[in-house]
């Protein structure tokens, strides 16, 4: 491998690593988010229960349970994009291992190459032995 394929395999695989880690963090985050949604939803349950006041409750428990439900779609949206860029980020790695496997191929069939030139030349160097 070339030093600046060298180079370009380690900044991908960096970036690799740092689309596995977003997608861990923003998995975390909607998981965060839609347990808050949930238990905003359970709160308007808890409160029609208790009944004391809940009518002046229920449009700030609505609001919440709204608000609630967007930063849970939001973080979704969040987290489908990180598993996007992390495909992204694998297939560039990919794209950076097989250009190199197909230059380690080309230069082992050039030494090949270059083996079997050194071969015939020596060959045709040889004095010819008489036969018998």
């Amino acid at each position: 491998m070339t030093d600046s394929l060298a180079v370009l395999a380690r900044l991908r695989n960096a970036e690799v690593a740092a689309a596995r880690r977003r997608v861990a963090e923003e998995a975390a985050r909607r998981e965060a988010a839609e347990m808050a949604a949930r238990s905003a939803d359970e709160a308007l349950v808890a409160e029609a229960r208790h009944g004391t006041g809940y009518v002046a409750w229920l449009p700030r428990g609505l609001a919440l349970r709204a608000a609630a439900e967007d930063e849970a779609r939001r973080a979704q949206e969040r987290a489908a994009e990180a598993i996007l860029s992390l495909a992204a980020a694998r297939a560039s790695e990919r794209a950076v291992e097989s250009l190199s496997e197909m230059r380690a191929a080309e230069a082992r069939r050039r030494a090949r190459r270059d083996e079997q030139r050194r071969l015939d030349e020596a060959g045709a160097r040889r004095p010819s032995q008489p036969q018998g």
